[in-house]
């Protein structure tokens, strides 16, 4: 289990590139999937992101709840503020409006943990965003 999770985390970025890759230039390799099957693969990949990581990543992120205040406070204040501002500059419709104010205040999820990875960010604070 040791080898199959090292060669997981070790190759996990080109895993989702050649995955994305495929999805995007040849789509019809990707029509069998369907929609009832999206948080069992959602699931996978999440499963995919832990392997990469060790416990002692979680450790860092309770050890700088600073970062985590921060966080909150991006995601929670200034990302919904910064939606609504862009919506009125925009013009959108009021049920628009709240859409991507909605948007703007739950930007964690699987997607930006794989970014987060991707770029070699701080994965872990992603992580437990993700969670708060």
């Amino acid at each position: 289990m040791k080898k199959i999770s090292g060669l997981i985390g070790k190759y996990m970025a080109w895993i989702v590139l050649v995955i994305a890759a495929l999805a995007l230039f040849l789509p019809g390799t990707c029509l069998w999937i369907q929609t009832k099957w999206i948080n069992y693969l959602l699931m996978i990949v999440m499963f995919g992101m832990g392997l990469t990581m060790k416990l002692s990543d979680f450790a860092v992120v309770f050890k700088r709840p600073r970062d985590v205040i921060i966080g909150c406070l991006a995601q929670f204040i200034i990302m919904p503020l910064l939606a609504f501002g862009l919506g009125k500059i925009f013009g959108l419709h009021q049920d628009l409006l709240v859409g991507v104010v909605l948007v703007g205040t739950c930007p964690g999820g699987t997607s930006s943990n794989v970014i987060t990875y991707l770029s070699k960010g701080d994965t872990a604070l992603s992580v437990g965003m993700t969670s708060i």
